[in-house]
């Protein structure tokens, strides 16, 4: 048979502009059933291509869709395309796990998949394709699909499969590679570790990776799995991004990987990005040194707020403010680039306060900020708490894109936490600071972040172009920052701090002395001194 495999668009807003990574569940998938043809159509990345995409559809007997919660109208729009070409239409992600009944129920879509796909895409082609194995329908666990009388039926859950290394290897000969573009750097993804072992209420990981069966709720590649990808993927790419929710969640595992990457020597071909804690990183800070030795030139960071009560409320009780500003200037002190994440209309926080995170954001001088609007996804505890408490004010999927607002919250209404996003984007991108400070750290042939030379062109029109011509479009300018926040500003130019932080408690003192005084040694030895 012949499987069209499909990444639907999305709105572009916030930073999809200039965000595109690779469809790895897609190729993952795709991995599972080598015997079959298959081909990947991704609209992120093929832009005003209808008639190519119809094209492809007329020559394919099955299409498999994935699909996050703000890409689901397309990921419908698309199914109803292909079955209008006689196609077999399935659909799998986050959005069909948190919400089948919503994705089932319509008629264009035959099958979704829930949960982790690989063997239920594979069990459910098998099906599909003569039955040979003869397995009933009703007995292919990770499915929901419509009997003959239309009625909707789910399948058993699908357990989780416990050792990752029984994968195959992703299809990435699927991917035009050269389209994938990360803050203007080539980029490749690679999932080493799949779920989390914690259980946050606002998070929709847990929901897709835990096996209550198996009392899994946290898996990781071996080492020598993760190596064999890196390789596979090669030196074509600026970028490899271990792209699970928190690359160092398990310090040993984190070390070991970053050995082996040390040891092999590919971090002078490649360099790597991850996803990690502020928390993690300040208990081990001898763990930033070796992501420098490694090649980490890249860390994402949930700073999320500067109110320590939004910060206990988000489960992230050992984060502070001054925390957080340690961790920062560690990371760009040795090159590495922070991308941070702010979250906006916390509840709890008012105007003031949302705009002393967007003034706090802004003294970090991080590389890159997204500013997420709080978004509740369905099949959360955080969604069904802000569903009773009547908070929620849309159910259309695709306003849950983290740009626009979804809910409102006791202080803030939906149209106010939008104009705050806006203000955020507008007072941290737009005007001359951003710029000059880009300017100052990447193009200094001798500095820390040289590194990033080779791509700045590419970023340019990637990210500073593109992203400012996103932003005018929707209506982002200067006029949207207030008065408060440009007083705040001002104050902070002239040393006066205008936010809130919790000082540091005594124990709290010893482990940034701790911390201080473990990174120098650290640098010491690897500076062979």
């Amino acid at each position: 048979m012949k499987i069209l495999y499909i990444n639907p668009p999305r709105l572009e807003s916030g930073l999809d502009a200039i965000i595109k990574g690779e469809p790895l569940s897609l190729i993952s998938i795709a991995a599972m059933v080598p015997e079959h043809d298959a081909k990947l159509f991704d609209f992120k990345v093929e832009k005003n291509n209808e008639n190519r995409f119809l094209h492809e559809l007329n020559r394919n007997d099955i299409v498999a869709i994935t699909s996050m919660t703000p890409q689901i109208s397309y990921a419908l729009e698309v199914a109803e395309k292909a079955k209008k070409q006689g196609c077999i239409t399935i659909i799998g992600g986050y959005q069909p796990t948190l919400a089948p009944n919503y994705v089932i129920k319509n008629q264009s879509v035959d099958y979704i998949v829930r949960g982790e796909g690989e063997h239920t895409f594979k069990e459910l082609i098998d099906y599909i394709d003569g039955n040979k194995n003869q397995v009933a329908l009703k007995d292919i666990d990770g499915i929901s699909y419509k009997n003959k009388s239309g009625i909707i039926k789910h399948n058993n859950e699908r357990c989780l499969e416990p050792n990752l290394d029984n994968f195959a290897m992703p299809r990435r000969d699927l991917l035009d590679e050269k389209k994938y573009i990360y803050l203007g750097a080539r980029i490749a993804q690679l999932e080493t570790s799949r779920g989390c072992p914690h259980n946050c209420k606002f998070c929709c990981i847990i929901k897709m990776w835990k096996d209550p069966s198996q009392h899994i709720v946290y898996r990781s590649k071996s080492v020598s799995r993760i190596m064999r990808e890196i390789y596979n993927i090669g030196w074509k790419k600026d970028f490899i991004f271990f792209c699970e929710d928190n690359f160092t969640i398990q310090v040993k595992r984190t070390k070991k990987i970053l050995d082996a990457i040390i040891k092999s020597g590919v971090q002078n071909k490649v360099h790597f990005s991850c996803q990690s804690r502020v928390d993690t990183l300040y208990k081990n800070p001898w763990l930033i040194e070796l992501m420098r030795e490694a090649g980490m030139k890249q860390v994402f960071l949930g700073i999320e707020s500067v109110h320590q009560q939004s910060l206990d409320a988000m489960n992230k009780k050992n984060t502070t403010p001054k925390k957080v500003k340690i961790v920062v200037k560690a990371l760009q002190d040795r090159g590495i680039s922070i991308f941070g994440g702010v979250i906006i209309g916390f509840p709890g926080e008012t105007k003031t306060m949302v705009r002393q995170n967007i003034n706090y954001a802004k003294s970090l001088n991080m590389t890159i900020v997204q500013f997420t609007p709080i978004t509740a996804f369905p099949g959360t505890e955080f969604h069904q708490e802000m569903q009773e408490k009547g908070m929620i004010t849309t159910n259309d999927y695709k306003y849950y894109d983290l740009f626009h607002p979804m809910m409102r919250t006791d202080k803030l209404t939906t149209n106010e936490i939008f104009q705050l996003a806006a203000e955020a984007y507008s007072s941290y991108y737009l005007g001359s600071d951003w710029i000059k400070s880009l300017a100052k750290r990447y193009l200094n042939p001798f500095g820390k972040f040289n590194w990033m030379s080779k791509n700045i062109p590419r970023f340019i029109k990637t990210v500073i172009v593109n992203g400012l011509d996103m932003f005018y479009n929707m209506g982002i300018g200067n006029t949207a920052i207030s008065d408060e926040l440009k007083e705040m500003i001002a104050k902070t130019r002239e040393g006066k701090s205008v936010i809130p932080e919790t000082p540091l408690k005594t124990e709290e003192k010893e482990e940034s002395f701790v911390f201080k005084h473990e990174l120098k040694e650290k640098a010491i030895i690897s500076n062979g001194y």
